[in-house]
């Protein structure tokens, strides 16, 4: 619904991605005027989470064009292209729309159920249950985005668990790939002389002098293992699970990928990773809250009718409705950008599949939050496999949501079906632990961060991209970072926020969110929630 907005802003927002709300957060802590408005009715754009009935309804591409208008001293310019969309490719069930024999209970007891038991309507009536990622994304314990978190005080506005085991498919079955030192030694996977070998390997890597690695700038990364005489076990995990590289990847690129990995080991879980509770569309709410609390004005699902500049291309404002909207500077997410502006020839996709599935992949005595990296296999590129339980609260109890994706090549299920295969099917004469796909959906997604992003032809203008193939958020925190400072070139990028019990806000609530989200479903503390922890990080 569109409702009476202030008429001047400092800057205008467009589009809820996580750039444009870290972005928005910043200008709105050193107290600028800011609006930040979308089409969409929900946060996240390409970074949302929806629940299991909304995400059946999220649109794609083809969207209608309106034309370039010219009016007095003025050009408006359409708002959107279909070029930067989701585009789906399937979403099907593979279990029966009911079961008429037995009632339907929505109660948790009834969530721990048989694989025959499941039904569509059984799961669609705990719909609200799952928060499910378009774009899941970790965080590095020492990354950057936590880095971030913690020195602003956003830290406080989210939930956070740790990732508490890393898989590979090696030999034909599922390992756990040990991260640690004490893992490296407990591990029967691993002799003694092997591991003897990958503990020096990974001390050069990260304590090595420029020396060690002399002779290999051209190299690649798999060469310089090789030559440390590693055997291929040992290759297989810093290669592909440690370092997350290719065989093509370059020696040095190598290096620093694994030091990111063994950087951010035991900070906060046996793990060097965290990901964020009720779906990686929280953080983009948490930015926005920061926002909010700051002044910022926020209105989804408005209409948005076109970008004012003047003959000289500067930007002047926007047409929401019927109303004007007059403002100094535009950030914009990619996918608001005008079709006319920008050459849309080079755009990658991103393959990925979202599965809702009846047990683990790798079934054990409690719970995991899993990452496996899915090595390449007969030509086919690595997959980044992430499974999700009820812990995380982004499923019910007994379920799991396991997310698939690599960069496409063919189309999802073609590009993913090597992985999907080995994890998921069921073959003949093996035993039935394998987890079984209650609901499948395969869909692209643009990967956008190789795109030419500079407004060249519009000032004032700053486009922000979506997900990229990266774990971690490290790449939009940059790219918001040097958007800001381009604005503000004087100012600090979003310095520390006070404490919620520090704030005095007039009122009972905060007015200046437009729709709340909805409500979350209780989750146990256990050992994996490291929130408190990480909030409270910048007091020790």
């Amino acid at each position: 619904m569109e409702y009476d907005l202030p008429s001047d802003f400092d800057i205008i927002v467009v589009g809820t991605g996580m750039v444009e709300s870290i972005v928005s957060a910043a200008a709105s802590r050193i107290g600028k005027r800011v609006l930040h408005i979308d089409s969409n009715s929900y946060y996240g754009g390409l970074w949302a989470s929806f629940n299991l009935d909304s995400i059946s309804k999220i649109p794609e591409g083809n969207r209608s064009q309106p034309v370039v208008e010219n009016k007095e001293n003025e050009i408006v310019y359409p708002v959107g292209n279909d070029v930067f969309d989701l585009r789906i490719h399937s979403q099907k069930w593979h279990i029966p729309e009911s079961n008429p024999e037995k009632d339907v209970d929505e109660s948790d007891s009834a969530v721990a159920q048989e694989e025959h038991e499941w039904t569509q309507e059984k799961l669609l009536k705990i719909s609200r249950k799952f928060n499910i990622d378009l774009a899941p994304k970790l965080h590095f314990a020492k990354g950057d985005f936590v880095e971030l978190l913690i020195s602003s005080n956003i830290a406080r506005y989210s939930e956070f668990r740790s990732v508490s085991r890393i898989l590979t498919w090696l030999n034909g079955s599922l390992e756990i790939v040990p991260c640690s030192r004490s893992d490296v030694f407990s591990s029967n996977r691993v002799s003694v002389i092997e591991k003897r070998m990958l503990m020096k390997l990974l001390t050069s890597c990260v304590d090595g002098d420029e020396n060690e690695f002399k002779g290999y700038e051209g190299k690649t990364f798999q060469s310089y293992l090789k030559d440390r005489k590693l055997t291929e076990n040992l290759i297989h995990y810093v290669l592909y699970a440690i370092a997350m590289c290719t065989d093509d990847t370059l020696c040095l690129e190598g290096v620093e990928k694994t030091k990111r990995f063994l950087g951010s080991l035991g900070r906060f879980g046996k793990t060097p990773f965290l990901y964020s509770m009720y779906g990686s569309g929280e953080i983009t709410q948490a930015f926005c809250r920061l926002s909010a609390v700051f002044g910022g004005i926020y209105a989804l699902n408005q209409s948005l009718n076109g970008f004012i500049y003047d003959n000289d291309n500067t930007f002047k404002g926007i047409i929401c409705g019927k109303q004007r909207i007059n403002a100094t500077h535009l950030v914009m997410s990619l996918e608001k950008l005008p079709k006319e502006i920008v050459d849309f020839s080079t755009t990658e996709y991103i393959s990925r599949a979202i599965f809702i599935t009846d047990k683990s992949i790798l079934e054990d005595e409690r719970e995991h939050l899993t990452l496996l990296l899915f090595p390449p296999v007969d030509r086919k590129a690595a997959c980044v496999v992430l499974e999700l339980g009820s812990l995380t609260g982004t499923c019910p109890k007994g379920l799991h949501i396991v997310h698939v994706f690599t960069k496409q090549t063919v189309n999802p299920e073609d590009d993913l079906k090597h992985c999907v295969e080995k994890l998921f099917c069921k073959r003949e004469g093996e035993s039935n632990s394998s987890p079984s796909i209650l609901w499948s959906f395969y869909f692209s997604a643009p990967n956008t961060f190789s795109q030419k992003l500079e407004c060249e032809k519009l000032l004032n203008t700053y486009v922000c991209p979506g997900p990229d193939l990266d774990l971690d958020y490290d790449p939009a925190i940059e790219r918001a970072k040097e958007i800001f400072e381009r604005i503000y070139s004087n100012a600090e990028f979003l310095p520390r926020a006070p404490d919620p019990e520090e704030i005095i806000i007039e009122g009972e609530d905060n007015n200046n969110i437009i729709n709340e989200t909805e409500e979350r479903a209780e989750v146990p503390a256990d050992q994996g929630d490291v929130s408190s922890e990480l909030a409270h990080e910048d007091d020790t």
